[in-house]
């Protein structure tokens, strides 16, 4: 993965730890900005389209189904890996008895909850037919392939920040990222 990618995540990781995604997403944006245009540019003219209220009574159902069965200390979500199948993006939901924080992310993949329905995600189907065309493959793209992957990612935590503020069971952090990204944002209750 190039530099730049991993140079901005390091970057972000206090403002991500601090809750600040706006600011994440800002700067994402402006590295963009900053490469020569690619088709993996329009990330910068998209958003999620879902409605934050249809997410957060998804994930109270979820959350009032494992509370049923285990004590919550902790739930997760992330997005499919998505540059990599672009035909349909959704996030999975995962609980946990226990709350492993952000000093290592291994817990995460270590989950009490059954098996739930996932959550479409709606609004970037333009940018999915980009990771779906020749564009992902050509290495001129890569860095702006790699970026546009972290937009996404922030794109979906600021989502999920608003889908949390009108959750009603939740109770806990809530963990968001994508499949195999380690830039995980801690949504709190009420934030």
């Amino acid at each position: 993965m190039p530099d730049l990618f991993f140079a901005t995540m390091e970057r972000l990781t206090p403002a991500l730890r601090r809750g600040d995604l706006e600011a994440c997403e800002l700067e994402i944006a402006k590295e963009i900005r900053a490469m020569p245009v690619t088709p993996f540019h329009v990330v910068l003219d998209l958003s999620i389209s879902n409605d934050p209220a249809d997410a957060a009574a998804h994930f109270d159902r979820f959350f009032r189904e494992e509370s049923a069965r285990i004590p919550i200390a902790a739930a997760y979500t992330e997005m499919n890996g998505f540059d990599i199948n672009p035909d349909r993006w959704y996030c999975d939901l995962f609980a946990y008895t226990a709350d492993g924080g952000h000093d290592d992310h291994d817990w995460i993949s270590d989950w009490q909850s059954e098996q739930f329905d996932d959550f479409t995600i709606n609004g970037l189907e333009r940018l999915q037919d980009v990771y779906a065309s020749k564009a992902f493959r050509e290495k001129a793209n890569r860095d702006a392939s790699y970026m546009s992957s972290l937009m996404v990612v922030v794109k979906f935590q600021r989502f999920m920040q608003r889908a949390a503020a009108q959750m009603k069971q939740l109770k806990f952090p809530l963990y968001v990222t994508a499949h195999d990204f380690d830039f995980i944002a801690a949504v709190r209750p009420n934030e």
